[in-house]
């Protein structure tokens, strides 16, 4: 127990750094933390990728909601941004908890890893935001068939595993030359409320659960989302200190090789492959 609870807030400082930095609610950091911390708990092999699931959409609540609310204190959250993706997200969320609770883990870990290749490919084809431009484009830019393409998925895809707003609606906000603070501060708002509906999901859903640990509140770990959360606290000012200091071009790129090192952490564990 002492291992496991030292594991979850070291990495909710590190993952309340990097939601806070890249605005990824910190889905990428928390599925392979609780796979290892919930392992070392023993927690039953059967439901073991859906308590990760829920635990990690339940930490993202707070994790990308405090980094969200850094981020409009420093100026770079735009509310009429974020309303233009949010009653989407929020939907799909709901959708994509409730399918996720029906579909068997090596499925589910199939779309995690889906979502990271996705975000790398993106990531590295995104070229360098035009230094001519001065701020961020408006709103209304943000339209069209692939604004509801990827708005959809984001929030129905997002809900089966978590990190669905910053891996689809980072390069395609970075495609319109919006600039990085922008596009972290919207995706973790977004993330944040992916969190609470599909976290609310996956409660629903593990309530008729046999098997579960104690103090689980269906697929939600409490032991995991308080260590987790109280460790984001310490580590999201860091990352927002960060952001203003880096280069925007660098600060996408780093996000990118950040995806890199996470399939890399998964693939050396055999994560994928189910061992």
């Amino acid at each position: 127990m002492l291992e496991a609870t030292a594991l979850y807030l070291a990495a909710g400082v590190f993952v309340g750094f990097v939601s806070a930095l890249f605005g990824v609610g910190g889905g990428f950091a928390l599925v392979p933390t609780l796979i290892v911390g919930l392992t070392l708990q023993g927690m039953p092999a059967a439901h073991l990728v859906h308590m990760t699931a829920g635990t990690a959409l339940s930490v993202m609540v707070v994790t990308a909601g405090y980094a969200a609310v850094l981020r409009w204190r420093a100026g770079d959250l735009r509310p009429a941004l974020v309303m233009r993706f949010l009653p989407i997200v929020a939907v799909g969320g709901l959708v994509g908890a409730g399918i996720g609770d029906t579909l068997p883990g090596g499925l589910l870990k199939a779309i995690f890893v889906g979502f990271i290749v996705m975000a790398i490919i993106r990531g590295f084809l995104t070229r360098r935001r035009d230094p001519s431009l001065a701020g961020d484009p408006p709103v209304t830019v943000v339209r069209g068939p692939f604004y509801w393409l990827w708005s959809t998925l984001a929030g129905v895809l997002g809900g089966l595993m978590g990190p669905g707003p910053p891996v689809l609606l980072t390069p395609y906000l970075r495609a319109l030359h919006f600039t990085m603070p922008t596009v972290a501060s919207t995706t973790a708002t977004l993330a944040a409320t992916l969190g609470l509906f599909a976290g609310f999901g996956y409660v629903v859903g593990g309530l008729d659960e046999s098997g579960l640990p104690a103090w689980a509140l269906g697929y939600v770990y409490l032991p995991a989302f308080a260590g987790l959360a109280a460790g984001a606290f310490l580590g999201a000012p860091f990352g927002i200190r960060l952001s203003h200091r880096l280069d925007d071009h660098l600060q996408g790129r780093l996000f990118t090789l950040y995806l890199c090192a996470v399939l890399a952490v998964m693939l050396a564990h055999g994560w994928f492959a189910g061992r």
